[in-house]
């Protein structure tokens, strides 16, 4: 996308105007994770905020982790941005959460947003072009007509937004994406500056041409789509198959033995972000399919060049 919606909305992207980068503090380097998620579970019913001490502390962990790659964690209190974003002019607004927002919040989905970021080498994030992320309350438009996303890639603002309240409370929508999940679609987001893939369109089913704004019924995957906002344009397909390769593998792995479009493009997106982060990085490829992609496709790379 530039931007990851909400799966219950409609997901969106965006791009503005960032404040003055003040430069981050070097935090030594950190070790990297194994690549497991983090078992959240359902949102918290309580009411209850995350305590003070735990609340400092998983921020301190997110904070080092993005340090590490020489990315800030803005302190906010506000990020607005306007301008055009997909051909609708409008303002973008993070109010940057506090621990008085995180009633219902599961602690845990915090150390989900640290562990998502340290998947990835420091090099890949650097080449990513990212120096900010906000985590925020919400992110809203100015016109509250507009849904609101979970997340929000900024390529002109080398930012990335965040957001709680749709993602901890997601079970009460209906949806299934994570954090991890949205931190993975932004990011591929970041890295992903190919516009008119002809080796993507390719793959598509015959005749298909994507709409924006995409179906919104998730209970029907449409063929050769992990979802139906990858049916948005090109770029939010590239950026879903992916989320799913990070994080929703067995779901995708379900997905591919039955549909031997998606698998061919899980593949593709594999092979591509392999040159940038090497397989280690990823899961490990446990489907058995037997589709492949022409070794011409394969040794395409992100337009950035080498990260080595």
């Amino acid at each position: 996308m530039t931007s990851h919606a909400m799966r219950f909305a409609s997901l969106l992207l965006l791009v503005g105007c960032a404040p003055t980068r003040v430069a981050p503090k070097q935090l030594p380097e950190l070790v990297q994770p194994e690549p497991v998620g983090v078992n959240r579970g359902p949102a918290d019913k309580s009411g209850k905020m995350i305590d003070t001490t735990t609340y400092d502390n998983k921020l301190a962990s997110i904070r080092a982790t993005l340090a590490r790659s020489h990315i800030e964690l803005d302190a906010g209190p506000v990020i607005e941005s306007c301008g055009e974003h997909h051909g609708v002019t409008d303002c973008v607004h993070c109010e940057i959460a506090s621990r008085r927002d995180t009633s219902g919040v599961d602690p845990d989905m915090l150390d989900a947003i640290a562990i998502a970021f340290a998947r990835y080498p420091t090099r890949v994030l650097e080449v990513s072009g990212i120096q900010h992320v906000a985590l925020c309350k919400d992110i809203h438009y100015r016109d509250d007509a507009m849904p609101q996303p979970a997340g929000m890639a900024m390529p002109g603002d080398a930012r990335l937004l965040l957001s709680l309240e749709p993602v901890a409370h997601i079970a009460d929508y209906g949806g299934d994406f994570t954090i991890e999940q949205v931190v993975h679609h932004e990011v591929f987001h970041m890295l992903d500056k190919e516009t008119d893939d002809h080796d993507w369109h390719a793959l598509n089913p015959p005749r298909f041409a994507y709409r924006d704004p995409a179906p919104l019924d998730e209970a029907k995957r449409p063929s050769g789509f992990v979802n139906n906002y990858a049916t948005t344009n090109e770029r939010e397909d590239r950026a879903s198959t992916f989320e799913y390769i990070i994080g929703q593998p067995e779901k995708l792995c379900a997905i591919e033995r039955v549909d031997p479009i998606v698998a061919k493009k899980v593949k593709l997106v594999r092979a591509r972000v392999a040159k940038l982060m090497g397989l280690r990085g990823l899961p490990a490829e446990k489907c058995a399919h037997v589709y492949s992609v022409p070794s011409s496709q394969k040794h395409r790379s992100f337009p950035h060049g080498s990260t080595t």
